[in-house]
């Protein structure tokens, strides 16, 4: 068992299921809340945006512990804050966003060239949102959060975070909205 502090014991385990279930939380709220499918919720897409957070919850810990061995502590903590966040959104939150849409639309059935296509039309737009909410948590998470509970902090922030990238991922593309608006068209009386 994976000891994370001196009164909490949380298994990688338990870690993982944490990252599942906050990544499936903000499909749900995508889907009750935004698009208000009410009834009509799609489970197969809240269990694939959970399966989606299994597969990033190990990598940000492993990231979090890169930073810490590349910015090694000094006598300024708010300096290896800012260092800490300018290297994770420089390098690691455009890698993210990429590797989030592209196993998302993988495990939707959709080919890589359709996943190329969602990553042109996307890709900026969600990472100037990212550049909008990320850098400040970043910096009270590099400078406040002791290691051991820094995923914790950020999936707690991400709960929104998801929100909008379930929306965005699940969202129809351009394309696909003018062939629905097309159709609506078609199935109004004149």
């Amino acid at each position: 068992m994976e000891v994370v502090s001196e009164d909490t014991h949380i298994t990688s385990l338990e870690n993982t299921n944490i990252d599942r279930t906050l990544v499936a939380t903000g499909d749900v709220i995508t889907q009750q809340l935004i698009e208000k499918k009410g009834t009509k919720h799609d489970v197969t897409r809240t269990v694939r945006m959970g399966v989606v957070g299994l597969c990033l919850g190990p990598i940000l810990r492993a990231w979090y512990l890169t930073l810490d061995k590349v910015v090694v502590a000094s006598s300024r903590p708010k300096l290896d804050g800012l260092k800490k966040m300018l290297l994770d959104q420089a390098l690691f939150a455009p890698v993210c966003i990429g590797f989030f849409y592209c196993v998302s639309e993988m495990l939707s059935g959709k080919t890589f060239s359709q996943c190329k296509e969602t990553l042109k039309e996307r890709y900026v737009e969600t990472l100037i949102a990212n550049y909008k909410l990320w850098p400040a948590a970043q910096i009270v998470n590099f400078t406040f959060v002791p290691l051991e509970h820094r995923v914790g902090f950020v999936q707690i922030v991400a709960i929104f975070w998801n929100t909008y990238l379930a929306w965005m991922v699940n969202k129809p593309s351009e394309l696909e909205q003018a062939r629905l608006d097309q159709e609506k068209k078609k199935q109004k009386p004149l």
